[in-house]
C-alpha cells in the first residue's frame, strides 16, 4: 500500500469568484467529505497538489491529511475521488478526497494491470482488457495500490476471470461473479470478401445486345462506302 502525506487550508468563504482568485494565486480548491462527517472546503497548495497527483494516478494511494485551521490542525486519512483540470490547459483546478478511519473497513476503486505477454499474441491473437478497475473492500491500511494479473499464458480464445485475481490479505472483492471475465484473448477477426451473384439474365441480355449492334455497324460501313463512290 502507498501512503503519502498532504497538507491543506481549511477554506471558509466560498464562490467562483473566489476559486479563481485561488487558482490565480497558486492555490487548488478541494473539499474532503466521508460517512458521518462534516464535509470540508479546502485548498492546497498546486505544486504539492500535482506531485501527489502524479502518484495517485499510477494507482490506489491513502492520503494523511494535515488540514490546517487559524492557529490549530487536524490530522485524518483520505482517498483521492475524483479530480477536474481545465480541458485548454490540463491544470486541476478541483479535487475531492474521501475520508477514511483506520480499522474500517471501506469500499474503494482499484486498477488492474495486465502482465506478461499472451501467449496468443504470437498466434496472432488480440488481448482485450474488459475490466479495468475492481471495488474492493478493505480498512485502509490493506489498500493495495493496484491488482495484477498474469496474462503470460493466455492462448488464443482463453480468459482470465476474478476467480484469478489474487487479492492481498484483508482485501475481498465487492463484486461476487467469480465468472466475471477480466481479460481475453480473441482470434484476429477475417474479412469476408463478398462476391456479388450474377444477375439472372444479365448474360442473354447483353448477348442479345451484341447481335443487334453488329448489324448496325454492318449498315453504318454499307453507308460510307455509297458516299466514296
Amino acid at each position: 500500500m502507498a501512503m503519502l502525506e498532504l497538507s491543506a487550508d481549511r477554506r471558509r468563504d466560498t464562490g467562483k469568484e473566489l476559486n479563481r482568485k485561488r487558482l490565480a494565486s497558486g492555490k487548488v480548491p478541494g473539499v474532503v467529505y466521508g460517512k458521518r462527517i462534516e464535509t470540508r472546503s479546502l485548498e492546497f497548495d498546486r505544486r504539492e497538489l500535482e506531485k501527489f497527483l502524479a502518484t495517485a494516478r499510477r494507482g490506489t494511494v491513502v492520503v494523511k491529511m494535515k488540514v490546517r485551521d487559524g492557529d490549530g490542525a487536524t490530522e485524518s486519512y483520505a482517498v483521492l475521488k475524483e479530480f477536474q483540470a481545465n480541458p485548454l490547459t490540463d491544470r486541476i483546478i478541483h479535487v475531492d478526497f474521501y475520508e477514511v478511519a483506520l480499522g474500517q473497513k471501506f469500499r474503494v476503486e482499484v486498477p488492474i494491470r495486465a502482465r506478461g505477454k499472451a501467449a496468443g499474441i504470437e498466434l496472432g491473437g488480440i488481448l482485450e482488457q474488459v475490466v479495468r478497475s475492481l471495488e474492493v473492500e478493505c480498512t485502509p491500511d490493506s489498500v493495495p495500490e493496484f491488482l495484477e494479473v498474469d496474462v503470460s499464458a493466455l492462448g488464443i480464445e482463453d480468459a482470465l476471470h476474478l476467480s484469478d485475481v489474487v487479492f492481498p490479505p484483508g482485501v475481498q472483492p465487492v463484486d461476487k461473479d467469480m465468472e466475471m471475465t477480466i481479460v481475453s484473448v480473441h482470434a484476429p477477426k477475417v474479412e469476408e470478401v463478398v462476391t456479388a451473384a450474377p444477375v439472372e439474365g444479365a448474360e442473354e441480355a447483353a448477348a442479345e445486345g451484341a447481335s443487334v449492334a453488329e448489324p448496325e455497324e454492318k449498315d453504318k460501313d454499307k453507308d460510307r462506302d455509297r458516299d466514296k463512290k
